[in-house]
């Protein structure tokens, strides 16, 4: 049946340009029965952007074809109600809003209002962002909270008032005594999500899909304590009371005023637009760089500023007039493993990567995707031809989120882990702690030497410009190259690689240039260039504050009786860190000796060199907002170049918020966490 349902959908979605009006009968079955997976069961087995196709598509048939029909999914969300929770109307019908992913559909839906309003004047419009959660309706009365409904199809609701009570920035009472309604967007944070996605798969537990699937079954739980430990958080963007009277707002601007003045939580982003071009100036550049927020963002919400054209262009059966959403491009969406490779690299860690057919994702078209380790594809159950929800976590790597097992034909084909390593054919070990499997030859494995060679020369640590992936690949298969230390040899071989096909005299005086302007090296980027494990940039950083605090010693003596005891004292370097670094040190001693020969550690200028600064001082800054005469990066510049760090997010752990106008959300989050806040010039004073 789910199979059936699958392959049906795809077939419509790729013949969207050819349907007719025989096919609307079979579009409204399709779609209602993926009403009832997402709205009852919360187990989607297509995307939002598949779903918001067929929806379109059906809608634009009916119009086409003069269709009316009442029953239809255009008309109402005809789904059952969970059983767990007691049923109430509604007052007026939460429809949905009509949604765009171009710019001539924003144009067109102005031409409708001025059709209505038989007025071509200008219209201010206000922009919000449009979390993607879970509807609901809170009701006051005599001050205070009474009930919390949420929707399930436009009439029908679910009592959901002890679990929402949970919820810790709802506001138990308002500064009202006739009774109101307050629609709410329930949404679970990405971090929320994934850690329970994590404490699901540890316990071979179904996995959620996205966040707004986890926020509604976590909203719908019967025992509330399970709610309460989901950290939830609500976002106001309706209060029906001021859409219907003028007497507490006249715009859009002063109705969220009003909301944020009862103490509801609004979207952290606005913006007034004077005119449609603005809403598209403004919507192209939030479409170069996606706000950023510990919450999905689908949508774009643009809604006129006045409120009395509210009143008179009114609603359609199924979205309001006044309003409309512009829709990024999916974060989430479903695509089919072609195959599972084996991959070993620089770790000596043997990953599955799941091989996809390719689909785009948040602006990148996607056909691999990491399955980190073989114990997370068991839990998973990914398997070769299967259907798979996948996401870009935090908008840059690529990982599959779930299977959809619903849509197995059960020709699918699961992997088990290899036997040996897919580069040098030894026999694969299992390492300590039972997650990873890992080939334990490090010395001589092609891959694992081609990939610590490949990250050696990256462009932020030994910066070797010209010796690219494939050269060095060419090197290593002819053991030009076989080691750090090597690579500032290769003119040793200049004859050799002159007969190499490719090879020219000034490409490879080219390399031999950047290779002599490569021996001088940050200490920072020193460790992080050898990829010892668990080192990045931030810990390369925190190592080489811990040497410089050692001076009196010199760098090799330092080195190599590093002590993981007095290392897992530093702040941020962890006891695993700690042995895993001194380790590394002991196990490549001649080599790191060698290297040493050949490069020269420098120091920045602006260093310092004190225990209590060095070690005890590390400080955390994240900068948000718009800055006149100064930009984010050179901030950020001003920051590192005193050796400290900076993060892109607020979290409890950030020591300072570096804020100017425009801060949006962040500066919310970091009030709520109390994180401290400078201003520009407070920032300027701290640096001394």
């Amino acid at each position: 049946m789910m199979q059936d349902l699958i392959q049906k959908s795809n077939h419509y979605l790729k013949n969207i340009e050819n349907l007719s009006k025989d096919d609307i009968i079979w579009l409204q079955e399709i779609i209602k029965e993926h009403n009832k997976l997402y709205y009852n069961e919360e187990s989607p087995v297509i995307t939002d952007k598949e779903y918001d196709d067929l929806f379109k598509t059906l809608k634009e048939l009916e119009e086409r074809y003069n269709v009316f029909d009442p029953e239809s999914p255009t008309k109402r969300i005809d789904v059952l109600a969970s059983q767990q929770f007691s049923k109430w109307l509604h007052k007026s019908p939460m429809i949905s809003l009509d949604n765009t992913y171009d710019e001539s559909d924003l144009r067109d839906f102005e031409k409708r209002i001025f059709n209505i309003l038989k007025n071509d004047s200008d219209l201010e419009y206000l922009i919000e962002l449009k979390f993607d959660g879970l509807g609901i309706s809170i009701t006051y009365k005599d001050w205070k909270l009474v009930k919390v409904l949420t929707r399930w199809n436009w009439i029908e609701w679910e009592d959901v008032t002890v679990n929402a009570l949970q919820i810790w920035n709802i506001p138990k009472e308002i500064d009202m005594k006739e009774e109101v309604e307050i629609r709410w967007e329930v949404v679970m944070p990405v971090s929320e999500f994934i850690a329970l996605n994590r404490r699901r798969l540890d316990k071979w537990e179904k996995l959620f899909a996205n966040p707004r699937n986890a926020a509604s079954g976590s909203l719908r739980q019967i025992d509330f304590n399970i709610t309460k430990e989901r950290n939830l958080k609500f976002f106001a963007y309706s209060f029906p009371l001021l859409e219907q009277e003028n007497r507490y707002a006249k715009t859009y601007i002063e109705y969220t005023k009003f909301l944020s003045d009862l103490w509801f939580s609004i979207s952290p982003y606005f913006f007034f637009a004077s005119n449609i071009n603005e809403v598209i100036s403004e919507i192209g550049k939030q479409s170069k760089n996606k706000p950023t927020f510990d919450f999905e963002i689908d949508w774009l919400v643009i809604k006129l500023n006045d409120l009395s054209l509210w009143q008179n262009l009114w609603t359609t059966e199924h979205h309001p007039r006044y309003a409309i959403a512009y829709k990024f491009p999916a974060t989430n969406v479903r695509t089919q493993v072609l195959d599972i490779e084996h991959s070993v690299w620089r770790t000596w860690v043997i990953t599955p990567i799941a091989h996809l057919e390719p689909v785009n994702v948040s602006w990148v078209v996607v056909s691999r995707a990491t399955l980190h380790n073989y114990d997370e594809l068991t839990k998973k159950d990914v398997r070769i031809w299967d259907n798979v929800f996948i996401v870009r976590a935090w908008e840059v790597i690529p990982e599959v989120i779930s299977v959809i097992t619903e849509a197995r034909s059960w020709t699918e084909i699961p992997v088990l882990p290899p036997e040996f390593c897919p580069s040098c054919e030894m026999k694969l070990k299992r390492d300590e702690w039972k997650i990873a499997w890992y080939c334990p030859n490090k010395k001589l494995c092609p891959a694992q030497t081609l990939g610590s060679l490949v990250a050696f020369v990256n462009k932020h640590w030994a910066n070797i410009e010209g010796l690219w992936d494939k050269i060095i690949e060419i090197f290593v298969d002819k053991w030009i190259i076989t080691d750090f230390t090597s690579i500032y040899h290769i003119n040793e071989h200049e004859a050799e690689i002159m007969n190499l096909e490719w090879f020219k005299d000034k490409k490879i005086e080219n390399i031999l240039g950047e290779i002599e302007k490569s021996r001088d090296m940050e200490l920072a980027n020193f460790f992080v260039a050898l990829w010892i494990p668990q080192v990045w940039k931030k810990t390369g950083k925190i190592l080489a504050k811990y040497i410089l605090q050692k001076n009196s010693a010199g760098l090799e003596d330092i080195l190599f009786s590093l002590n993981p005891e007095e290392l897992q004292e530093i702040k941020d370097i962890w006891p695993v860190w700690a042995h895993s670094i001194v380790y590394y040190f002991e196990e490549h001693e001649a080599l790191i000796k060698d290297l040493l020969k050949e490069i020269r550690i420098t120091i920045p200028q602006k260093s310092w060199t004190s225990a209590e600064n060095l070690i005890f001082s590390w400080k955390s800054f994240c900068v948000t907002g718009s800055f006149e005469a100064i930009s984010r990066d050179e901030i950020h510049k001003i920051i590192e170049d005193n050796w400290w760090e900076t993060r892109s997010s607020v979290s409890k752990n950030l020591d300072y918020l570096i804020v100017w106008s425009e801060a949006w959300s962040k500066l919310g989050k970091a009030q709520e966490l109390w994180v401290k806040i400078l201003s520009l010039d407070e920032f300027y004073e701290l640096m001394g």
